[in-house]
């Protein structure tokens, strides 16, 4: 859990070398600086300034997390030609005002970064960095379009707030919204070690699990009292604005991240839609790592190498030396640097998708059934045939699937996450597996995942989940993406439509993205349940929203693969090297 924690402030200064406290060579420090804002608050607010005299850009990080801890990059960017600003946001640690996640940023940024603007030791030039929600400000702050933000490093960078924070495919992210509203309450962080989350998870509703550990933070409530795409999450929304952004972004995300999709959507927006002469300044880097992207080689069970870890302050310095003092001395960096796992080897294009990506479907096939790795269920590329048997489980929510692994945040001694080994979910009978043949030769993947299912469930509404898996010749199933889907939401995020039960229909799990190599004599795996607790809340299987009821029933769950109602994995194929 200590280990979780730090992760999180991690996030802030990835993996900065800390400045020895002695060294007061290396800066000009005021601390405590209380920044006023439009209605009043002040914002506490620590500087580091180069030691000599003079106007320098900004490199401003705003933090709910304490800002005592950043010491080290701020010193780095000070010693480098930097004036680092580091800031409590509202309502936390040293700041004034009332704690309420997300609510005032867009605001407050703005307000900081225009005093940071007037500041003597500025040279009115801002640039924001930071991971996690010190990325969101970041993007919540450009909505006021300061003309003094020049750009922003975000790290492990969530997309839109509904669907790529708290609700995923019309689930609530229990995992990720719930327990972090824990861990964030009140004015200091929260140790989450020594709550009851063995007993608190096998309550209901989700709310209910966390009054039970002793806290009830009100925005949490609202988060659940929000289930749909509403007003309440369009007036966070950033990318409605992008077509009125005008500066470069460095992107870094995770393979195994919970905001991966979000990282990866932000860069496919800013290239598409942003201001044309942004567009060619955006720059993505996805590595293997979960949410901190530490300098540390192994996520969840595996063990990248040393090739897979990334020295976020040099990199951090070449990007903002190169983008923002013009110094073409530094080299330009690739738009798109992918860590390829199963070779292990970083790649470079300079699109997303890559050029040559094709998008193959894999085909669920087998005789009816697929229940547990033992069962008959396959994947290939040839289409079913007519009459084809479909397969069938009974999911109860009493029984979920357990979450084993995946792109969580960020306690993995709760919500287990990373690459990890699949086996032991696989031998229950609530998990259809399909898997190909090993393969002949190696299937290069990366992009974004799709599945696309055929099914009919005796309740009026369901979830659905994907999981994308690599089979080594020993057995090994690491997980590399996985997804979940609401039959409710399966038409429209804003107006749910119940199930006609025992009815087929179409559902489309969004998988997320992954760069990884299926090599010879591997198999490429896919997982379908209903499930992945305490990733996800869990679906009820009634005509009440699920995050709102504690009543349940079990569901009868058929999912269809024959010559019309083909179901299938599709995966991003690069071209043969």
């Amino acid at each position: 859990m200590r280990l979780a924690i730090l992760g999180l402030l991690i996030l802030a200064v990835a993996f900065a070398p800390v400045a020895r406290a002695q060294d007061t060579a290396a800066a000009r420090h005021e601390k405590g600086v209380m920044v006023p804002m439009r209605d009043g608050v002040r914002l506490a607010t620590d500087l580091y300034l180069p030691v000599a005299p003079g106007k320098y850009p900004v490199v401003l990080t705003r933090s709910p997390y304490g800002r005592a801890g950043f010491a080290g990059l701020a010193e780095t960017l000070a010693r480098s030609g930097y004036a680092a600003v580091w800031q409590d946001v509202r309502g936390r640690f040293d700041s004034e005002g009332e704690w309420t996640p997300f609510v005032h940023e867009a605001d407050d940024g703005y307000d900081t970064i225009e005093w940071a603007a007037r500041q003597p030791w500025s040279d009115g030039r801002v640039v924001m960095q930071g991971g996690s929600y010190v990325a969101m400000v970041q993007w919540l702050a450009a909505k006021r379009k300061s003309p003094h933000l020049k750009g922003l490093v975000t790290l492990v960078s969530p997309g839109d707030f509904y669907e790529n924070f708290m609700w995923e495919g019309g689930a609530f992210a229990f995992g990720a919204g719930a327990m972090w509203a824990t861990f964030v309450d009140g004015k200091t962080n929260n140790d989450l070690a020594h709550l009851p989350w063995d007993s608190a998870f096998r309550k209901l509703p989700p709310l209910e699990v966390i009054k039970a550990v002793g806290h009830h933070p009100s925005y949490l409530s609202d988060w659940l009292g929000h289930p749909t795409r509403d007003a309440y999450w369009q007036a966070l929304r950033w990318q409605d604005d992008v077509p009125a952004f005008d500066f470069p972004v460095l992107h870094v995300g995770g393979w195994f991240d919970i905001f991966q999709r979000g990282t990866i959507d932000n860069f496919r927006n800013m290239t598409a839609r942003a201001r044309p002469a942004a567009r060619a300044r955006q720059n993505l880097i996805v590595g293997p790592w979960g949410h901190t992207t530490a300098e540390q080689t192994r996520t969840g069970d595996v063990d990248f190498g040393r090739e897979s870890t990334l020295g976020y302050s040099a990199i951090l310095l070449r990007w903002l030396d190169r983008t923002v003092k013009g110094r073409t001395d530094q080299p330009a960096m690739a738009p798109v640097r992918v860590f390829m796992m199963g070779e292990n080897q970083w790649r470079d294009y300079p699109t997303w998708p890559a050029p040559g990506t094709r998008f193959v479907p894999y085909f669920l096939r087998g005789k009816g059934r697929a229940n547990g790795s033992g069962g008959d269920g396959a994947l290939g590329t040839e289409r079913p045939a007519a009459g084809e048997t479909a397969d069938r489980f009974s999911y109860d929510p009493a029984n979920p699937v357990p979450t084993k692994g995946g792109g969580n945040c960020c306690w993995p001694d709760l919500v287990p996450t990373g690459p990890m080994d699949q086996r032991a979910v696989e031998t229950r009978p609530d998990v259809l597996v399909y898997s190909t043949a090993p393969l002949d030769q190696p299937v290069r993947v990366l992009g974004p995942v799709e599945l696309k299912l055929w099914i009919a469930s005796s309740a009026p509404n369901t979830d659905f989940t994907g999981k994308l898996v690599d089979v080594a010749p020993d057995g090994y199933a690491m997980n590399l993406t996985d997804g979940i889907e609401r039959a409710s939401h399966r038409l429209s995020d804003r107006r749910p439509t119940l199930l006609e039960p025992g009815r087929p229909t179409e559902v489309t799990v969004d998988l997320w993205n992954t760069g990884h190599v299926f090599r010879e004599g591997h198999r490429i795996r896919l997982e379908v349940s209903s499930s992945n607790y305490p990733r996800y809340a869990r679906n009820l299987n009634t005509r009440e929203q699920p995050e709102a009821g504690s009543a349940f029933v079990s569901a009868d769950q058929t999912v269809f693969h024959d010559a019309v109602r083909a179901s299938r994995l599709v995966l991003p194929v690069l071209p043969e090297r």
